[in-house]
């Protein structure tokens, strides 16, 4: 085994001696002369014993040459073969978290391995120091088995109702062998969209560890460890302490000293009437992780638009539908951890559902710097209004606010209908309407009630206007009775508003007035110091009997009298909503509708009940898709194209399965669902695919065989932005008594790639010395060496001077 297995190339060099030898031999040349025979024949008897010393000195050069690649080569050895013949048992178990700040690109000066591709962001830096663990471990001795679980995969399965460890884990108990491609796939997995909690991943390999026997457990925890999540980590520690034996435990720090981090938390169309042709607000929020203000940040947005013209998804380009450019939003400063939200317009002429874009400049964490939501914009539609009052003076009020006429245009048309239209009234005849203004209605019959009952919770809109010839006892035996809440409590008697005693006006703003008269909360309640209120009726705890709280009405209060008591409330009903004015329009109790605050609220009100029934406007990238159409409209196939920025795309095909309605007398329903959760119990490869924020598409065929493309907004879940360190010390110190220790990826790289070869190279060190040695040895063995002579008196010659 070696660390660096491109470098064994270089034992083609141990040839080098023996082509030295060879080529030697080359230049040998016979030549006849007498005294050779005297040598050559010393020579044949002697030829056996010089050609094995030479030999020996060939091999040992080649030993030599081999040494000094395999050292550079990194050599290991090959323990790891032998101790699988028996030895110790070793669990390793890997603990990835990818949580989307792990996409983090902050580098640091003193990270070195900023150069390297796969370390430029924190999960590359994780992915970096589990192949370096697997690397050593597969050239150590014993048995080492290996377990990986990234802590994503965790938490998806325990949202889907799964528990087991083995079920979330990319490997889980798998022996560690010189085959690298063990964790192939899991080094080419990128850091996941969601914000992930560490615990489902925690307590599933504590259940992991303790049920496999072994006779050393490590347990490797890989993260960024931000402020956010690690500051209060007692629950990291609950997990942990509930593992058996000696564990030993080394987390892995992943991250670099955070750089300057923007992100857009949140994109979304103002409440407002959809309709085509009409100007709607889109609201885009940016907040500044960073530590540091910023200046002059620019807002790209863009419009998807999906006219009927589109009827095929193409895979070619990333949206099927016109792309069009807006101009960008400056933001001027920004301070540390400020939130700004800015507005611009968009106006779009074709129905239908639309998609918008905003994205920033590139900064340390990319994946929440683009945000998406979508437009369903309808054409105009009828509203139905119904005045008890014989001169229709409250229908009045509403169709004039709702339709001025001239160059304004709402989006709403009022149908004007007697009290005789509630007796035959039926879910199919409401149905057409986006929302019912009721004025002063004096009954309401069983079947009226039945309809507006099944209306309002499939998302249509309500508001009671209630004057002085509304029958109390017969609102609260059909409004409230067979398990109806259209009214948020009973209604008791009219009670009049007290003499003012100070300049406190008749009708204040309630605890939830920003949702119906968000324009004049800058004003404060001086803008209502003109309306005047003599009378309203009284409301009452409802009987909700054995009601769960969760599906009990909640009722906000929007106005509130003088006295205290509720004037304007607003409460839900299945997918619709509910407003109650406790007062009539025509001018006998209040002066409210000569008010100009009047057109504010019922604006706001109309916008608020128009919205029940559209449909979302994003959806969380962990969530299920689900889309719920007619079977009378549609066909039960469909393709769902996910979210990508590069093409081809590629569709997945989906079968509905159809289903009741949940509404009595409706056709059967179509439902298309992809379930992310569901998808990893079940191990299917696309889940990343799904999980990608941005605009995906469903291409959807009518009954007639027409098809239609309706995009889908899939966004993330704010809050991993903030890429503060939490102190590891404060870490440490919550784990006791467990000891924690801590260590940076790059010094957890170096430590790997010298801890596997250093008994080797000390051991190959000593081998090169003794084959050194015994070459110098043998070459002065194989040589001819003449010992010197001393030269005697006698034989010395005589000098010039003895001669004379």
């Amino acid at each position: 085994m070696f660390l660096f297995p491109a470098l064994t190339i270089g034992f083609l060099f141990v040839a080098v001696p023996l082509l030295v030898h060879l080529i030697n031999m080359l230049r040998h040349r016979r030549q006849a002369w007498a005294a050779m025979d005297f040598l050559l024949a010393s020579y044949r008897k002697q030829k056996k014993w010089i050609r094995l010393r030479q030999l020996l000195l060939l091999l040992s050069r080649i030993a030599v040459a081999a040494l000094l690649i395999a050292m550079l080569c990194g050599w290991t050895g090959g323990g790891r073969r032998f101790g699988l013949l028996g030895g110790t048992t070793t669990h390793h178990v890997v603990v990835l978290d990818d949580s989307y700040s792990m996409g983090d690109v902050s580098i640091g000066a003193a990270t070195p391995l900023a150069s390297d591709e796969a370390a430029k962001t924190a999960y590359g830096r994780a992915l970096g120091a589990l192949q370096d663990l697997t690397r050593r471990l597969a050239s150590d001795d014993g048995i080492h088995q290996l377990t990986v679980i990234r802590a994503s995969r965790a938490a998806m399965i325990n949202r889907g109702g799964g528990e087991s460890a083995d079920a979330a884990a990319d490997l889980s108990v798998q022996t560690i062998t010189s085959d690298g491609r063990l964790i192939n796939r899991i080094m080419s997995t990128q850091s996941s969209p969601t914000r992930t909690d560490l615990v489902p991943a925690l307590d599933q390999v504590t259940e992991l560890i303790n049920a496999t026997p072994a006779d050393a457990k490590y347990l490797y925890i890989a993260s960024d460890f931000r402020e956010r999540d690690w500051a209060s980590s007692e629950r990291y520690a609950a997990s942990m302490r509930n593992l058996d034996g000696n564990v030993t435990v080394r987390m892995i720090d992943c991250a670099a000293p955070p750089e300057p981090n923007l992100a857009i938390t949140d994109i979304s169309p103002a409440q407002d009437v959809w309709v085509a042709g009409v100007p709607v607000v889109v609201r885009v929020t940016v907040k500044n992780y960073s530590a540091t203000p910023v200046k002059n940040v620019a807002i790209v947005n863009r419009v998807i638009r999906y006219s009927s013209d589109v009827v095929n998804i193409d895979p070619t380009r990333q949206f099927s539908g016109e792309v069009e450019s807006l101009p960008a939003i400056m933001i001027e400063q920004l301070a540390a951890g400020e939130e700004i939200t800015k507005s611009f317009q968009v106006f779009i002429t074709q129905t239908g559902s639309h998609a918008i874009e905003a994205s920033l400049p590139d900064d340390a964490l990319a994946i929440d710097n683009v945000r998406t939501c979508t437009l369903p914009l309808s054409d105009v539609e009828k509203v139905l209004v119904i005045d008890g009052d014989t001169e229709a003076r409250g229908a009045y009020h509403i169709a004039s606010v709702l339709n001025p006429g001239s160059q304004v245009r709402i989006g709403a048309v009022p149908d004007i209908q007697p009290p005789s239209f509630l007796r035959s009234a039926t879910l199919e005849t409401l149905a057409p309407y986006r929302a019912i203004y009721l004025v002063d209605v004096p009954e309401i019959g069983e079947n009226a009630a039945d309809a507006l009952s099944k209306y309002v919770q499939r998302g249509g809109g309500l508001a009671w206007f209630l004057g002085p010839n509304t029958n109390r006892e017969s609102y609260n035996q059909t409004l409230l009775g067979q398990s109806r809440y259209l009214l948020p409590g009973s209604l008791g008697q009219p009670i009049e508003l007290p003499v003012p005693t100070d300049a406190k006006p008749d009708v204040g703003l309630g605890e939830s007035s920003s949702t119906l008269l968000a324009p004049l909360e800058s004003i404060g309640e001086s803008a209502l110091a003109l309306i005047g209120l003599s009378q309203s009726w009284r409301l009452d705890e409802p009987q909700l009997g054995d009601l769960p709280d969760s599906q009990r009405p909640r009722m906000r209060v929007v106005l509130n009298r003088r006295d205290g008591l509720p004037f304007v409330t607003l409460h839900d009903y299945g997918r619709g909503r509910v407003i109650t004015v406790l007062s009539g329009l025509d001018g006998s109790w209040t002066n409210w509708p000569g008010d100009p605050t009047f057109v504010v609220f019922l604006l706001q009100s109309n916008a608020l009940l128009w919205s029940g029934a559209a449909p979302p406007t994003h959806r969380m990238i962990d969530d299920a898709i689900v889309k719920v159409l007619s079977s009378r409209d549609y066909t039960a196939e469909a393709m769902y194209v996910p979210a990508t920025d590069e093409s081809p795309r590629v569709p997945i095909e989906i079968a509905a399965n159809e289903q009741e309605s949940s509404l009595v007398g409706e056709d059967p329903v179509l439902e298309f669902k992809l379930d992310p959760n569901d998808m990893v119990i079940e191990g299917e490869d696309n889940v990343a695919e799904i999980l990608r924020p941005g605009i995906s598409e469903w291409m959807l065929t009518r009954s007639d065989g027409r098809g239609t493309v309706v995009p889908v907004a899939s966004v993330i879940r704010v809050g991993d932005g903030e890429l503060e360190r939490a102190d590891q010390a404060e870490i440490a110190q919550q784990f006791l008594p467990m000891e924690l220790k801590f260590v940076s990826s790059s010094a957890w790289s170096e430590q790997n790639q010298t801890a596997g070869s250093s008994t080797m190279t000390l051991l190959l060190l000593g081998l090169l010395a003794a084959i050194l040695a015994a070459e110098q040895t043998l070459a002065y063995w194989a040589t001819y060496h003449v010992k010197p002579t001393k030269l005697t008196s006698a034989s010395k010659p005589a000098s010039l001077g003895g001669q004379a």
